[in-house]
């Protein structure tokens, strides 16, 4: 069976930190929680370049929605 959740979530300019806080809000994690949870367990699957003003980009593979679903475990947001 196929799952409808996408392998890839790609959010550019302002969604960028859009996407950061919805991360937060889904996973019961803290904006700076969700970066240092992506940076740790899922480095290669996440790209995140801040740029400067509306030049701002977030790539996550699946591997990055797995690691904030271990990181949400581990804080007991679950």
């Amino acid at each position: 069976m196929r799952s409808s959740a996408p392998t890839v979530h790609v959010a550019e300019d302002g969604e960028a930190v859009g996407s950061l806080r919805r991360f937060s809000e889904w996973f019961r994690l803290t904006p700076a929680s969700v970066v240092s949870c992506l940076q740790e367990r899922a480095a290669e699957g996440v790209i995140l370049d801040a740029g400067r003003g509306r030049r701002r980009l977030l790539v996550v593979d699946a591997r990055g929605l797995e690691a904030l679903c271990e990181c949400q475990a581990d804080t007991g947001g679950a």
